[in-house]
This record gives structure tokens, sequence and C-alpha cells, in this order.
């Protein structure tokens, strides 16, 4: 599938199956979900994501204090 009016890349929810089969896609990086509970669910994702970008990262020492750190 190709989208030719949003191209790159994007941050997507999905949700649970509704009762009715239905589901739930949005481009949440173009438009905020309404819904209070899939709003939540989504928050709490993207906060867990984070979480592991941040833990993923390579760590680097710390200065002395007066010295200053290399890059």
């Amino acid at each position: 599938m190709t989208d030719d009016l949003n191209p790159g890349p994007h941050l997507v929810y999905r949700s649970a199956v509704d009762s009715d089969g239905t589901r739930l896609h949005a481009l949440i990086d173009q438009e905020p979900i309404s819904n209070p509970r899939e709003r939540a669910i989504c928050r709490a994702l993207l906060q867990h994501a984070l979480l592991l970008l941040d833990a993923s990262e390579p760590t680097r020492p710390v200065a002395a204090r007066g010295e200053m750190s290399q890059p």
C-alpha cells in the first residue's frame, strides 16, 4: 500500500479490535486521537517507547568537575 499524500515515516496507533470487528488506525503525528480511552492507551505506549529509546542510548562518561567532556 502506498500513501502518496503522506510520504515518509509516521507514528501510527492501531487500537484493539472493537466489539463490531473494527479497528482504529491513526497517524498520530498528523492528528491526535479524540477517544479518551484510546488517547490514554496511545500516550502510555508513546511513553513506553521513549523509555525504551532512552535505555538503548549508549552512555557517555561524565567529565570530572572543571573538565570538558569530549563528544
